[in-house]
């Protein structure tokens, strides 16, 4: 009596779920190449090409990886918290398009204190389009750098927030320009105020994250003034 062989991930294939995962964490994961890959698999007795390879991890997104993708989006579109960012990516032998040219791979990703969602996206270009895209349909706070697009994006329930790491370095660098703290602070320096204020928070975060608090419990101690002032009304943490 023989059990019945169960469905293979790639039909009419010889790969297994533990060979395809093997391959995708050495790719993905370890940031091995297909000819790497095919010359360690060579020294154990295997002989795979990397063209197989490659046809593999492109069936594998498509059969799998990419409901996978889609699931996460969903997920990530029901908080209400969203944080976002792009960054250059170069692709060779890409059809249609000159090798030097710079694409882009777009991250949105939860926050913190939420379920960790982490979905990347990539495109030719830089467009604000590719986040109108994304997001449409949504509503909820969102955080980026301050690419102004992401500003601008046509959705009046999106409530736009700087990151303030980036919002930081201007602040920093004005009170640099005015020849450091002391000086800044002689001539009652907005900039050098609001540098510190942002490092309250900073330390605040650390704080909480110290006694492993989550969102609710990180929030302020009832009665205690906020660690950005008068900040958010001044439109200094560019919020819209």
């Amino acid at each position: 009596m023989r059990a019945p062989q169960p469905e293979p991930p790639i039909p009419g294939s010889f790969a297994t779920p533990s060979l395809l995962a093997w391959i995708v964490n050495g790719k993905y994961v370890m940031s091995l190449p297909l000819y790497r890959i095919e010359t360690d698999l060579k020294a154990c007795g295997a002989t795979i090409s990397r063209q197989d390879m490659a046809n593999w991890m492109m069936n594998v997104h498509a059969r799998w990886l990419a409901k996978v993708h889609e699931r996460m989006k969903v997920e990530l579109l029901s908080h209400v918290r969203i944080h976002a960012d792009e960054t250059t990516v170069q692709v060779l032998k890409e059809p249609n398009r000159e090798a030097k040219k710079k694409s882009r791979m777009w991250l949105f990703c939860s926050a913190r204190c939420d379920v960790p969602v982490y979905v990347f996206e990539y495109h030719e270009t830089r467009r604000k389009g590719v986040a109108q895209e994304f997001l449409a349909g949504w509503s909820g706070t969102l955080t980026t750098d301050g690419y102004k697009p992401y500003f601008n994006l046509g959705n009046p329930n999106i409530a736009n927030t700087a990151c303030l790491v980036h919002v930081r370095r201007y602040f920093a660098q004005i009170v640099k320009i005015a020849g450091g703290g002391a000086k800044a602070a002689s001539a009652a320096s907005v900039a050098l105020e609001a540098r510190r204020r942002i490092d309250a928070m900073f330390q605040g975060r650390l704080q909480v994250r110290r006694h492993g608090a989550g969102c609710q419990e990180g929030r302020p101690r009832r009665g205690a003034p906020p660690a950005h002032g008068g900040l958010r009304g001044d439109g200094l943490f560019m919020v819209k």
